[in-house]
């Protein structure tokens, strides 16, 4: 059988059909990428050190990371710590910069838990907790009418500022109102404790007075009236020897007649010798 020689180049001229589609595929491609440029390349993922380099270490000072609710302080445990219940339910909360004395044995601890029992008991407080973890929070508190509790009790001497989570514009304050505390004697600061919370207080022994003598009572001795013995009587001074010279004398004298024994007689006017002179 002759083949028609007009035949033969026409069907080695044909393509089949699927290169055909392949080649238009290929050529759809190169089109699209001269239009668009190089194929894009997928991303590779940031190495793991990559990842790290960014983060930032925590600053040792924390800020809140709740913001602040309104809670009703349902026990003082002592002047750091307390019970609240509000939104969420209960929580135990460790106010914020502050170590109080020890409830148990510590100096000034009878008076700190006295005092935050007034101040806080059955009140309604704004907790802002930096902490929060199964219900114990580490939390700021501060009143609904007004003031932060930690800057309080500091300055009244019922705590010790504790630094420990507190912000440092936060720290500032705190750190002031215990200096000021300090300098008054306030509190734990002043006698017997001084500032040392962890032991019971030193007796101090209160200054002695000085003790009174009894009052002695005399007795009054029995006045006698004293009688002025009266003056003794001047004795006459002793008569002078009267000397009678003759009779005429002694009768001039008014002594006549002088008798034996009396002043003036003498022997030579008794003349007769009886006694009796000028008789």
């Amino acid at each position: 059988m002759h083949t028609d020689p007009t035949e033969r180049p026409s069907r080695e001229k044909r393509m089949p059909r699927w290169m055909m589609i392949v080649l238009a595929a290929f050529s759809v491609l190169f089109v699209l990428g001269a239009v668009f440029g190089k194929t894009p390349q997928p991303q590779q993922e940031p190495p793991a050190t990559a990842a790290v380099r960014v983060e930032q270490t925590p600053s040792p000072t924390t800020s809140s990371s709740a913001a602040p609710n309104t809670y009703r302080v349902v026990e003082v445990v002592d002047a750091g710590t307390i019970k609240v219940t509000g939104p969420g339910g209960g929580k135990i909360i460790h106010v914020l910069g502050l170590t109080p004395p020890p409830s148990t044995n510590g100096c000034f601890a009878t008076e700190t838990v006295t005092w935050a029992k007034n101040t806080l008991a059955g009140q309604e407080v704004v907790i802002q907790a930096v902490s929060d973890d199964a219900g114990v929070a580490l939390a700021s508190v501060g009143m609904v009418n007004g003031g932060d509790y930690s800057t309080v009790a500091l300055k009244a001497g019922y705590a010790k500022y504790a630094s420990k989570a507190v912000e440092k514009t936060v720290g500032v304050a705190l750190q002031a109102a215990e200096d000021a505390a300090r300098s008054a004697g306030n509190g734990l600061w002043g006698p017997p404790c001084l500032g040392k919370i962890d032991a019971p207080p030193t007796s101090v022994a209160p200054p002695q007075q000085p003790v009174a003598a009894p009052p002695t009572t005399t007795r009054a001795e029995p006045t006698t009236k004293k009688t002025t013995p009266p003056p003794a009587a001047e004795e006459p001074d002793p008569p002078k020897a009267a000397y009678y010279p003759n009779c005429a004398a002694a009768r001039a004298a008014g002594a006549a007649p002088l008798y034996a024994g009396q002043p003036g007689y003498s022997r030579k006017l008794d003349r007769d010798g009886d006694g009796v002179a000028c008789e």
